[in-house]
C-alpha cells in the first residue's frame, strides 16, 4: 500500500496557480496603498503641494488598479486558504487494483469531516490541470452510491502512480 499525501508544491502547479497568481498581481497595489496612505497623512498629497495633473494621475491609478488590489489580494488569500485546509486533510491510498480517496468535506471545530471514495477496475485516467478524472468502479464508502467517475484534484504527492495503475492513459 502506498499512501499519497498533499503536497502543497503540486497544489500550487495543479489547481494554486491562479490563486498565486492573483496574489502576486495584487501585492504592489496593497504596497501603493499603503504609500498613499502614509503620503495622505503626512501631508504631502494635497493640491497646493502637488500639481492637479499628478494628482489625477494618482487617482486614476488608485481607482483603476489600487482599490481592486486591496479587495482582491485577500479574496485570493482566503479561497486559496480554505481549498488548501480541505486538501491537507484529505489522503489517496494506493493498494494493488484499488484506490482509496479519503476526501475531507467540510471541517467544523477543527475536525474534518470525511467522505471515503474506492476506485476498482480503473479503465482510464484523464489529466487536466486541476484534477485527475478517474473512470471506473466507483463506490462512495460512506453513503453506498456507485458511480462511473471520481475526480481528484491535483494536490497530492506522486500523482503519477495514479495514471501508472489506469489500463487506458
Amino acid at each position: 500500500m502506498q499512501t499519497l499525501k498533499y503536497d502543497s508544491d503540486v497544489f500550487d502547479e495543479g489547481n494554486g496557480w491562479i490563486y498565486r497568481k492573483a496574489m502576486a498581481v495584487t501585492i504592489p497595489g496593497l504596497l501603493l496603498a499603503a504609500l498613499e496612505m502614509g503620503l495622505i497623512n503626512a501631508g504631502v498629497l494635497s493640491e497646493s503641494r502637488v500639481p492637479a495633473p499628478v494628482l489625477k494621475i494618482i487617482l486614476v491609478i488608485t481607482v483603476i488598479y489600487v482599490i481592486p488590489s486591496v479587495f482582491a489580494f485577500p479574496t485570493a488569500w482566503f479561497l486559496s486558504f480554505g481549498k488548501t485546509r480541505l486538501h491537507r486533510e484529505s489522503w489517496i491510498e494506493l493498494y494493488k487494483k484499488k484506490i482509496v480517496y479519503h476526501k475531507a468535506v467540510s471541517m467544523t471545530m477543527g475536525k474534518p469531516r470525511f467522505t471515503v471514495f474506492s476506485v476498482t477496475q480503473l479503465r482510464k485516467v484523464e489529466a487536466k490541470r486541476g484534477e485527475y478524472i478517474l473512470y471506473g468502479s466507483v463506490t462512495n464508502e460512506t453513503s453506498g452510491g456507485n458511480g462511473g467517475e471520481l475526480k481528484i484534484p491535483v494536490a497530492f504527492e506522486n500523482m503519477q502512480a495514479i495514471r501508472d495503475m489506469a489500463r487506458y492513459r
